[in-house]
């Protein structure tokens, strides 16, 4: 069974509608952009295996993409029962999307606790000088706020460090596991 299995972790993806939840996981699963991707209904789950550094075995990471709409909160809250993982995720052009995260953190957090997690800004290929409103130092307070092991900007549309965020998150996740 899958779900015994001491290498499998669940992994949930969180974040207000249309922050690039959806193509993140697409652009790690399938190697490529879906530009009309469908807003999510309640959520997806994929698996994928993961070979990281220094770990004999590949990991199984379980991915599941929740729905962003604030209709959906009432049907995310089953979703998070096992997750061992948290990905944080916020769109780089949208500064209510990432302040809206210190609400996502406390809905996570009723359901499972603090878990490994960690904290992505989506749509790196749309910043421009006239659109950059975060400051390295915001960051850093989300960063230690959500208590998060990384802070990575991806851009999911042209692969930007997409792989990283769930290589860094499941590494965390194993270096937390009892064995």
């Amino acid at each position: 069974m899958v779900g015994s299995n001491k290498y499998f972790y669940k992994v949930c993806i969180v974040g207000d509608s249309e922050v690039g939840k959806t193509t993140l996981v697409n652009r790690f699963l399938k190697r490529r952009f879906v530009a009309e991707a469908q807003r999510t209904i309640g959520s997806n789950f994929f698996v994928k295996y993961v070979k990281i550094p220094d770990v004999k075995n590949s990991l199984t990471l379980q991915i599941w993409d929740l729905a962003g709409q604030p209709r959906f909160k009432w049907v995310r809250y089953a979703f998070y029962k096992g997750a061992r993982g948290i990905v944080y995720t916020f769109d780089l052009t949208r500064r209510k999307s990432l302040d809206s995260l210190l609400g996502w953190k406390e809905e996570v957090e009723s359901k499972i606790g603090v878990v490994p997690n960690i904290f992505v800004g989506n749509k790196r290929d749309l910043i421009n000088d006239e659109n950059n409103f975060i400051n390295a130092e915001e960051i850093n307070q989300f960063k230690e706020f959500l208590s998060a092991c990384a802070y990575i900007e991806t851009s999911a549309k042209l692969g930007t460090n997409v792989k990283g965020v769930f290589d860094e998150l499941a590494f965390k996740m194993y270096e937390n596991t009892d064995f």
